[in-house]
């Protein structure tokens, strides 16, 4: 049995056309640019999550967290400007691109959303590859 979709992703599938990238979960994943994975999850209280897994995280110790610290810094100060944000896993195994969408967005809100989503995700996916 396959869960219901959260209304912005049904309608954003249904838009673009592209029913096969509903799971049975209700979350729906994307291919954007032939390389990048995009999910779109339902969240608490009606919104919806945009997320992509930038990378593994290393193991515990001095490296991870001068890896963390580095890429902290350029997070910190992407978030004034970007409505996305690094965050991890609560595993703490991945670093993941995470995006929040208002659950009253318009269908021009939530496409602009999912562009400026793939922009920072451009970026980060270089960001994270020069700290490794």
């Amino acid at each position: 049995m396959s869960a219901i979709p959260h209304p912005l992703i049904a309608r954003y599938l249904a838009r673009h056309a592209i029913p096969d990238a509903l799971r049975t979960d209700g979350r729906a994943t994307l291919t954007i640019d032939d390389k990048y994975r995009v999910h779109l999850q339902g969240a608490r209280n009606g919104w919806l999550a945009i997320s992509a897994r930038l990378c593994a995280l290393p193991p515990a110790g001095s490296a991870r967290e001068d890896f963390i610290a580095g890429l902290g810094k350029q997070a910190g100060g992407m978030l004034a400007g970007h409505a996305s944000a690094c965050v991890i896993d609560p595993a703490e195994e991945a670093l993941w691109l995470q995006q929040m969408v208002r659950p009253d967005s318009s269908e021009i809100e939530v496409d602009e959303a999912v562009g400026q989503f793939a922009n920072a995700l451009s970026f980060w996916t270089g960001a994270v590859k020069r700290a490794a």
